[in-house]
């Protein structure tokens, strides 16, 4: 009696640690299960965020379109072309250096070229030029400047773009140069309303605009810088009184001249650079003098109101309907403001950085020039986008898993036990064991697998079919007009109709096919070591038994028939959708027939055939 009580408490032990490793293993399923979820939004936040240039590829892009003579032109095929130095040829080049500096590759062109390229346009001791002598010109004061090709008048623009050139390059304090002179030439240029003019847009003559202005302040801040030359005040006062007299307190913005409108959204970013640069000191103090004299917050809503294309995530040049689109230089230059501002909290970074992005190409550059590739360059590190791309998340191990066979040994184990002590359970210990298996992997009503049994049958054939590379063809079908009979006739004889399907269809499939109730009056059947075309005919086989079937209830029904092929690319869920597609496409083009998908072409849906 003391053995067989000992025998039942063992037996009640183990049954009770079946039980305990089974929830273990459902438990680290789900937190196995858990952790893929998080790897899938962790891997779908990297694709989603991941947005880096590549400094080597642009530099490369720009390295090819240098000439033997120094500057640089826009499409390499024609590098030798004598159309290629014109007048837009120095700011081309004056574009590449600043890239190729910003992204830390001037070592990687002929400098010596470029410095000959840029001398070669330098005029010194001018007298005057073809505009007409400027009276305010001082006998016995040196004018030094720039100019685009040999012959040109010298300018205020020309002369920027070399000082940024030759100040990126460390060469200012060549010999050859008298920055005097040159501050000389770009101060002689100031009007009396405190703006600047620039003999190298002569449709503008002497009058001042927020375009020359804001050169003039940029080639000044420059020589400012390597000198050590302050600013005048009177000067810097001056281009802060032309700048507001240019606001346009209506928009916001900032017209070119007194009394123009102020569409053009780089009239404010030379507002804004004219100031900054004029200013002498820290770059706090610069951003105060900004601030000072331009409202931030109104200049904010003009850019976000007027210019900000939602949509595509850039910013227009102009806020008239006809000339708005997307521009990487007016982002650029809208960002370079805010970013000197400390103001990028103010525009959506991720959504500027997709759209800059999406001009990008395989070689580097961004729009198909070196302006836009300076510009997209320029803005991409002043909102911080990396130059590498980010390390992928790491896939999460899959955590030690108890085998599920160890809760059947245990349970085995504990009927083996309860054997041993009352002989008269054996049998019925087996039967509640075989009952548990059973009712985990068929179909309550039909007999045939249920789902979750197909489902785990499917991942197997899937990895045979992967490793062996053998074909694999899943069948779907679906009883039609199933609601009628059980409407008709009750749910009892839709049951019976299901039972008689059931054992008519896997009476005629091979030991191998794998055949389940998918849910409800639709059917699944996994083909193994059959093509498509064998599908399409196992799927008329069983089509014509139905059709000739003779049912106990209803006599006659029908049934719509999806074929597929698994292919390489297929994940189990992709492979179960296009059959299940197939079979809906069935039902839209009348029901009782077949429609396959050809798995050959790309996996894609958009190859049905009928298979009748």
């Amino acid at each position: 009696m003391k053995i067989n009580m000992v025998l039942m408490l063992l037996a009640g032990i183990l049954v009770v640690m079946a039980i305990s490793f089974q929830w273990k293993i459902s438990s680290d399923a789900a937190y196995a299960s858990e952790l893929e979820a998080q790897y899938q939004q962790a891997m779908d936040d990297y694709n989603e965020n991941n947005i880096y240039y590549s400094p080597q590829a642009t530099t490369q892009w720009i390295v090819q379109r240098q000439n033997p003579a120094g500057y640089f032109v826009t499409n390499p095929d024609m590098l030798f072309e004598p159309s290629q130095l014109n007048n837009s040829t120095l700011r081309g080049t004056r574009y590449a250096i600043s890239t190729l500096g910003d992204l830390n590759g001037l070592h990687t062109i002929n400098r010596h070229a470029v410095i000959d390229f840029i001398l070669g346009l330098y005029e010194t001791e001018i007298k005057q030029t073809r505009v007409e002598t400027y009276t305010r010109y001082q006998r016995g004061t040196r004018y030094d400047g720039f100019k685009t090709l040999p012959g040109q008048d010298v300018g205020v623009r020309p002369t920027m773009d070399a000082l940024m050139i030759l100040n990126r390059l460390d060469l200012l304090d060549d010999p050859r140069l008298n920055l005097d002179g040159i501050w000389n030439f770009i101060v002689a240029h100031q009007n009396e309303d405190g703006g600047f003019w620039d003999e190298h847009y002569p449709k503008l003559l002497k009058d001042s605009s927020m375009k020359c202005t804001s050169f003039a302040a940029r080639a000044l801040a420059i020589l400012s810088q390597h000198t050590g030359r302050p600013i005048p005040e009177k000067l810097s006062k001056g281009v802060i009184r032309f700048v507001q007299n240019n606001h346009d307190i209506v928009t916001g913005g900032y017209s070119s001249q007194p009394g123009e409108n102020s569409d053009d959204s780089y009239n404010a970013f030379r507002a804004f650079k004219s100031i900054w640069d004029t200013t002498n000191g820290s770059d706090e103090i610069k951003r105060q003098a900004v601030s000072d004299s331009i409202d931030m917050n109104a200049l904010i809503d003009y850019f976000n109101y007027n210019h900000y294309l939602v949509e595509l995530g850039g910013y227009s040049r102009h806020s008239n309907l006809e000339n708005k689109k997307a521009s990487i230089k007016a982002t650029h230059l809208t960002v370079w403001l805010l970013h000197n501002m400390q103001l990028l909290d103010y525009v959506d970074k991720q959504s500027i950085s997709k759209y800059v992005m999406s001009m990008k190409t395989p070689d580097g550059q961004y729009g198909g020039d070196i302006y836009t590739t300076y510009s997209a360059i320029g803005l991409l590190q002043k909102m911080g986008i990396p130059s590498a791309p980010k390390p992928e998340p790491e896939k999460p191990e899959k955590p030690a898993i108890i085998p599920s066979i160890v809760p059947t040994t245990f349970f085995i184990t504990a009927l083996i036990t309860l054997h041993l002590g009352y002989q008269t359970k054996k049998f019925e210990f087996k039967t509640i064991n075989k009952a548990l298996i059973i009712q985990a992997s068929t179909d309550a009503l039909t007999g045939i697998y249920n789902r979750q049994c197909f489902e785990q049958k499917l991942k197997h054939e899937i990895e045979k079919s992967l490793r062996y590379k053998r074909p694999l063809t899943t069948i779907m079908f679906d009883i039609d007009n199933f609601k009628r009979i059980n409407d008709k006739h009750g749910h009892i004889a839709g049951d019976t109709v299901l039972k008689e399907i059931s054992v008519l269809i896997k009476d005629a499939l091979r030991d191998s096919d794998i055949f389940a109730r998918w849910g409800g009056e639709e059917f699944i059947i996994l083909s193994t070591e059959t093509d498509i075309d064998g599908g399409r005919q196992l799927a008329k086989k069983m089509l014509d038994l139905i059709n000739e079937k003779e049912f106990t209830v209803v006599q006659k029904i029908s049934a719509s028939f999806g074929v597929t092929e698994f292919c390489a690319e297929d994940s189990m869920e992709s492979l179960v959708k296009r059959v299940d597609n197939a079979m809906l496409e069935a039902k839209r083009q009348g029901k009782n027939r077949i429609i396959s998908v050809d798995a050959k072409l790309n996996c894609q849906p958009a190859c049905l055939t009928s298979g009748l």
